[in-house]
């Protein structure tokens, strides 16, 4: 009707029309819709990418190496390696010089006639054991006038009896050497030009060089014959056993405490001090023995049979042989002995000792040993 104000939408009690509630509840429903969408590709794309990283991690690059091959000689047990002349002037410094010292030790028992003087050794040790208990592993000999020979101690050889190349080792023997380390200045010989009085003169015994004061032993049990002065002798102490043999040790600076005559002593028992009393040019024991009267050449006593290693370690032997050959001829050469003229008393060579530093054993890895 004319006059009257045209009619408002009715509002609801908080005061919104119907069609803003609507929109509203609309617009909501849309933005929560929105929301769970979201949240569920951001699920879906996190476990992608998780997924996409882990085959990443396990193929790694395309050109990547391979990883390293461990070296052939890890765990390889170190070795020292050297060379030196018999009788040449110094000494190297420990481990080496203990090395040497034990293997012309071993040497000097296992060669038939000691050391000469201006041989050539070659020799591989245990690293590890030096210097307190070296263990020589391999050796290498060259002297004038002889051929050159290679000595071997294996695992199981725990006495120090050394194995030569064709596989033979020393058979035990009762006699033992008056001297721990025997090096020979002059031989059995009934023939000797005397070095003093200038003539003809048989030489009853052998000679073995050593310093004043060097231990002597008993090559035998037995019972002592004489203890005391004896002419050309100077200290002389006989013994006599059971065999019928009499061994005679001169040229002593002193005795044995309490030593006398009729004592029993045993094998390698201590009988006196090495020195040079008597008819003597220096320091040495004058090694020698008789029978019924008649003297004869006292290294055969000392002589070494020999017999073979038992078939069931023939391979280990061959094949332990085969690597130590190997680290022998990689050391550095001296002087060849067999090139030098003269004999046994030649004098030494002014160089010493060639060296080289521990290391790995070459021809694959070696086991730890004992």
């Amino acid at each position: 009707m004319p006059g009257r104000s045209p009619k408002r939408p009715e509002s609801t009690s908080d005061g919104w029309s119907p069609r803003t509630e609507a929109s509203l509840w609309l617009g909501l429903g849309l933005l929560g819709v929105g929301v769970a969408w979201f949240a569920v590709r951001a699920v879906e794309i996190d476990r992608s990418l998780a997924a996409a990283s882990g085959q990443l991690a396990s193929a790694g690059p395309r050109d990547a190496p391979p990883p390293p091959a461990p070296a052939p000689d890890a765990g390889a047990e170190p070795h020292l390696a050297l060379a030196w002349t018999v009788g040449a002037p110094g000494e190297p410094a420990e481990p080496l010089a203990s090395v040497r010292r034990a293997a012309e030790e071993l040497l000097a028992r296992r060669l038939p006639h000691g050391l000469r003087r201006g041989a050539v050794i070659r020799a591989v040790a245990e690293a590890a054991r030096a210097p307190k208990e070296p263990h020589v592993l391999a050796l290498d000999v060259r002297a004038a006038g002889q051929p050159e020979a290679r000595f071997y101690r294996l695992d199981d050889n725990a006495t120090g009896r050394l194995v030569d190349e064709d596989g033979r080792e020393p058979e035990p023997s009762p006699w033992q050497a008056p001297l721990a380390t025997l090096r020979r200045t002059s031989p059995f010989n009934p023939k000797r030009m005397h070095p003093i009085l200038h003539r003809v003169r048989p030489h009853e015994g052998t000679d073995y060089g050593a310093p004043s004061g060097t231990p002597v032993y008993a090559a035998l049990e037995g019972s002592v014959s004489w203890v005391g002065p004896h002419g050309d002798h100077g200290n002389w102490v006989a013994i006599l056993h059971d065999n019928g043999v009499e061994t005679g040790y001169a040229h002593l600076s002193r005795f044995a405490a309490g030593l006398k005559r009729g004592d029993h002593v045993a094998t390698h028992q201590l009988v006196g001090y090495v020195g040079s009393t008597g008819r003597s040019t220096g320091p040495h024991l004058h090694f020698s023995a008789s029978r019924n009267g008649v003297y004869f050449d006292a290294e055969t006593l000392l002589a070494t049979r020999l017999r073979e290693l038992p078939a069931a370690q023939r391979d280990a032997f061959r094949t332990e042989k085969g690597e130590l050959d190997r680290e022998l001829d990689d050391i550095r050469d001296l002087l060849p002995a067999a090139s030098r003229p003269g004999g046994e008393d030649e004098p030494a060579s002014p160089a010493s000792d060639s060296v080289s530093q521990p290391r790995a054993a070459a021809s694959g890895a070696r086991r730890q040993r004992r």
